[in-house]
């Protein structure tokens, strides 16, 4: 009936005006001043009523009449009254977001009332948990236990959890829940953690077939047997829809290598051409003529060293990958420096056997990429000698590397 009385009394004052002047025409007042002046009535009847109740002890009373204010309109000053109360009465998981939000936002406290919301404050962060809440995803439906929480739907949030176990969820369209259980304990810090998974998209319905009655065959043309389409064979290489190329083949390659045991273990550097008649799709015959030359003296001396021959090659091939067996028929030439010693060439002619291993790839119907890697054991190893002085006891070993793109026709 108080709170009845004052919005009356607020109401005769806006039209006080009006009346008091007969002449003029009263001008009529707007809903919505009516309704806020409604709202402010009630609220300060409300507070009026918790403070009365607060100074004289009656903690039940107060904590209802700063409830109902706060239900009309949210005030941080009063907020911070009723979690004081509620603290007093043992409910401090009520209590904690209402201090937490007087201590941040109340600026027209006094020192005395913000000094007694610090201290309620601390005594319901004692008895409560505090959550760092991580989500996904934003827009999210968010429950602890069941209750509504987050409702602007943040992807971050904090709140005071009461001690025990509980339950997050959060739910959001197109997505699986998130389900995170834990247990909260007194006075501690915890986190959580939210991840949002996106359901599978539904399989499409099935087609619908339709039944035709079967057409009456065609008679007419038995004497002659219909033409059959020839055989097509599988595609390998190439590009799709080309069929693979049948009968003899053959290939034109060429690209740099890499040769080591030229005189020393140091790389010698160089290029090669080659040849190749592929009967079949495992089986191809091929010559090669290759030199290279070595990057570097002999022993840091300045020798000179090159090798030049050529290989002739039977491989075997499966897929994309080959090994073939070698052999070998070239020189190995070394030329001493005229400055440093007599000019002199020892050409030396070592045939031998070897292997190769090596992958090829058609990037086209007629263009491919080949690597590979290669030893060739010769006849007889190579010996220098400077005076008195074994400069070089090579192993008869040639151990070669080779990528080379390759034509075939």
């Amino acid at each position: 009936m108080r709170s009845l009385g004052v919005a009356l009394v607020v109401l005769l004052g806006l039209t006080t005006t009006a009346l008091a002047d007969e002449p003029r025409e009263a001008s009529p007042v707007p809903p919505d001043a009516l309704e806020d002046a409604a709202k402010k009535a009630r609220f300060t009847s409300y507070v009026i009523d918790g403070d009365r109740a607060r100074a004289a002890g009656r903690a039940t009373a107060a904590a209802r009449a700063y409830s109902a204010a706060l239900d009309v309109r949210h005030d941080p000053l009063i907020a911070g009254r009723l979690g004081v109360i509620l603290v007093q009465l043992g409910k401090p998981v009520d209590a904690a977001d209402l201090l937490l939000d007087a201590i941040q936002r109340a600026t027209n406290a006094t020192k005395e009332e913000r000094q007694g919301f610090l201290k309620a404050y601390d005594a319901a962060r004692a008895e409560m948990t505090w959550v760092d809440v991580t989500i996904s995803h934003a827009g999210t439906k968010l429950t602890l236990d069941g209750e509504p929480r987050n409702r602007e739907g943040f992807s971050a949030l904090s709140m005071f959890v009461a001690p025990g176990e509980h339950e997050l969820r959060a739910r959001l369209d197109g997505y699986e829940d998130a389900v995170e259980t834990f247990t909260a304990r007194k006075g501690q810090e915890m986190r959580v953690t939210l991840t949002l998974r996106a359901l599978p998209e539904p399989l499409p319905p099935p087609l619908k077939l339709r039944r035709e009655r079967p057409r009456k065959p065609d008679l007419s043309s038995l004497d002659e047997p219909p033409e059959e389409e020839p055989p097509r064979e599988p595609i390998i290489g190439g590009v799709i829809g080309e069929q693979k190329r049948s009968g003899v083949r053959g290939s034109v390659s060429g690209g740099p290598i890499v040769v080591f045991g030229v005189a020393s273990w140091s790389p010698a550097v160089g290029a090669m051409i080659a040849g190749s008649l592929r009967p079949n799709d495992y089986v191809s015959l091929g010559l090669e003529a290759r030199a290279a030359w070595l990057t570097s003296g002999v022993e840091g001396r300045p020798i000179n060293a090159m090798t030049a021959g050529g290989l002739a090659s039977v491989c075997g091939h499966w897929r994309w990958l080959f090994g073939c067996a070698l052999g070998h028929l070239g020189v190995i030439n070394i030329e001493g420096s005229e400055g440093s010693y007599m000019r002199e060439s020892y050409a030396n002619l070592l045939p031998g056997l070897g292997a190769r291993f090596g992958a090829r790839l058609e990037l086209t119907r007629s263009f491919s990429m080949q690597a590979g890697v290669d030893i060739v054991g010769l006849t007889r190893g190579l010996k220098i000698v400077a005076g008195q002085t074994v400069l070089v006891e090579q192993p008869p070993v040639l151990a070669g590397a080779h990528l080379v793109g390759g034509w075939e026709f």
